[in-house]
């Protein structure tokens, strides 16, 4: 072999070789990596508790307006009244709660009441000494609480501690005068489940004593007018000035012209003499039901006062109440309006014979027809009103 062709050979092997050297040192190719395994989810936290809820009490504490505390039940459906104005506000507030009376509805009031409240138990008045209390007719109608409504003393919150013990039947007491009334129809609201119904007769009274002490506060001290108030056949008992028998006549703007220093004083009022009467001489005369109204002006005593004489004088209505006490309970917010027109028609500017429909409607539940209206002030705002001269 010549020397040309194995250099050629030799060539060939040694670039064979530096092939074959550099395929084994290459680095082999890197695999793809892995995906991350995911993050693992937080454990949910363990549910809390329920808590645990105390069944409500069937009964709570209530104090009333004496500051005694007395258990009652939270839901009261049967109820006594213990006395006349508890009767009214009650039967005004929820009438299907009250299982006995202190007295039943007159005549007079059933008309205004509903039927089937006419003749449940009567038991007579707790306090007082009375002697006309039955204590097993009160028993009897098996009541859940006995309210009494009114005012009260010492004498008369101790009282009703000890009728409490006697009876076991839980016994309270909500004050109530003219300005309490509001806060008075609230509390029988709460205490009967009724909180509306006792909002609104509450707001119905706050807006016509307040009403009524703007408009009052407008009359001049001289044009003030005097008043007597008579009752019973001689029309010489009557109500004495700055009691809650007046209240109405004051809040209104009139002055009752007999006071304690000049009357012969009794429970409730006093007796005075023709001679005192002849004496002041009253610019208006009011008269209860039942007195000497119908008569007065062929007396000859009494045809000497001016209030006869000018025709001043007027019948109180007494539908189903008396409008001006006796008892002295909620037909005393129509009597502020009725009063007011009647005595100072051009300060108490109202149409009066709707004021009358609208309470009648929301404190009895009674749609009076004009014809009633008539019969009510026919012997007072009626009366007044035929008397003015034509315009």
């Amino acid at each position: 072999m010549n020397k040309n062709w194995r250099a050629c050979i030799c060539l060939a092997l040694c670039l064979a070789l530096t092939l074959a050297l550099a395929g084994c040192g290459a680095a082999p190719s890197a695999a793809a990596p892995e995906p991350a395994a995911p993050a693992a989810e937080p454990a949910a936290p363990a549910p809390e508790p329920e808590p645990t809820v105390e069944p409500e009490s069937e009964t709570y504490v209530f104090t009333d307006s004496t500051g005694r505390e007395v258990e009652l039940p939270r839901n009261i459906t049967r109820v006594a009244s213990g006395g006349p104005l508890a009767n009214i506000m009650i039967y005004a507030v929820k009438p299907e709660v009250i299982v006995g009376w202190s007295s039943s509805p007159s005549k007079l009031a059933q008309k205004y009441i509903g039927e089937a409240y006419w003749d449940l138990p009567e038991y007579g008045k707790f306090y007082d000494n009375a002697e006309d209390f039955n204590r097993e007719a009160l028993m009897a109608s098996a009541p859940e609480v006995i309210i009494d409504v009114g005012e009260w003393d010492e004498e008369y919150k101790a009282d009703l501690d000890t009728l409490q013990e006697q009876l076991g039947i839980p016994v309270i007491l909500v004050e109530a005068n003219l300005e309490q009334n509001p806060a008075a129809y609230r509390t029988i609201g709460s205490l009967l489940g009724e909180p509306a119904r006792g909002e609104a007769l509450a707001s119905y009274c706050e807006t016509v004593l307040a009403d009524a002490k703007e408009k009052a506060a407008s009359i001049p001290e001289a044009k003030r007018k005097t008043v007597y108030y008579g009752e019973k056949d001689t029309g010489l008992s009557t109500i004495l000035s700055g009691t809650i028998h007046s209240q109405i006549y004051e809040l209104v703007g009139a002055k009752i012209v007999v006071e304690a220093g000049n009357a012969q004083v009794q429970q409730g009022g006093g007796t005075i003499s023709m001679e005192q009467l002849l004496a002041w001489d009253p610019d208006v005369i009011m008269f209860a039901q039942g007195s000497i109204y119908a008569t007065v002006a062929e007396d000859t005593s009494w045809a000497a006062l001016n209030a006869i004489k000018n025709d001043t004088y007027y019948e109180i209505p007494t539908e189903p109440y008396n409008w001006l006490g006796r008892p002295p309970g909620p037909n005393r917010m129509i009597s502020v309006r009725w009063l007011g027109n009647l005595l100072y028609p051009e300060v108490f500017d109202y149409d009066i014979e709707k004021e009358v429909k609208d309470f009648f409607s929301l404190f009895y539940r009674y749609e009076l027809t004009d014809a009633e209206v008539q019969s009510l002030l026919g012997n007072s705002t009626l009366k007044a009103a035929a008397l003015q001269p034509a315009a």
